[in-house]
């Protein structure tokens, strides 16, 4: 499931930490739902989630503290798999906050005034081509359990598409994907640059990409819908789908979908 939230705001500015924003905003719509039962079973210990996200404004512009946009308002798009009925409880606990006023920094506010359910393609071919989604980035990391610290890698990095893969391969193999599903998971190729991004404090390396991974149709359709990589439920990794890839590399779009 795939869905948009369209925001008003009373000046067209963010915190340029936008994305501690909007998981305050999803944090008291899920407190405020369900008898608050949601919060806890979407925010308990460090659960992984199965939904991501991405800020969508029009003409971007980022100071130091700000994240400044033309218009008076912007969307979150949200996309999950919905095996656990996640879109249906993020869109019930969403319905719950319309028309509310939601503070920010600076005596700003945003109000959610729309809610619109999107349509998605179904991947049916064992290679595709996906893009990181306007807004988002992708984040390959690998954490050190000893020391507790993270790598993180880019575009820019030599062996990317190696630990992209690890990743990817890490990632299905927490969704409960068989071993040999996992092992099947290929990224054929990448093309991108290197971002840094402010979150909660700490400046960490992304990338903004187009790439072409090889896995069964059901794991790229789990990738697609749930978002790749690491932090994804932070409003890191969504990505589109640009389309199937033949024999010859030719990539071709699916019929329906965005």
């Amino acid at each position: 499931m795939r869905f948009k939230l369209d925001f008003s705001t009373d000046r067209p500015e963010l915190p340029i930490e936008y994305r501690r924003l909007i998981l305050s905003f999803i944090k008291n719509a899920l407190s405020k739902s369900i008898n608050g039962d949601l919060l806890g079973k979407y925010y308990t210990d460090t659960n992984t989630k199965d939904f991501t996200w991405t800020l969508i404004v029009r003409k971007p512009h980022f100071t130091k503290e700000k994240l400044e946009f033309e218009g008076s308002g912007f969307s979150v798009i949200f996309s999950t798999d919905d095996k656990a009925q996640t879109g249906m409880y993020l869109m019930l606990a969403f319905l719950n906050q319309k028309y509310k006023k939601y503070p920010t920094e600076e005596d700003n506010f945003v109000v959610l005034k729309n809610i619109i359910q999107l349509n998605q393609y179904e991947i049916r071919d064992n290679a595709a081509c996906f893009a990181t989604m306007p807004g988002s980035s992708v984040i390959v990391r690998d954490h050190n359990r000893e020391t507790n610290r993270d790598t993180y890698y880019t575009c820019s990095d030599e062996g990317y598409s190696d630990q992209f893969e690890i990743a990817l391969q890490n990632q299905a193999r927490m969704a409960g994907f068989s071993e040999q599903d996992v092992r099947s998971i290929r990224v054929c190729s990448v093309e991108g640059r290197k971002i840094v991004v402010k979150h909660y404090g700490v400046y960490i390396d992304a990338s903004i990409a187009e790439f072409v991974i090889a896995a069964p149709y059901y794991l790229l359709q789990h990738f697609y819908l749930n978002g790749i990589c690491g932090r994804r439920s932070m409003g890191f990794g969504m990505i589109e789908y640009k389309g199937g890839v033949a024999d010859d590399g030719r990539i071709y779009r699916a019929s329906g979908g965005e």
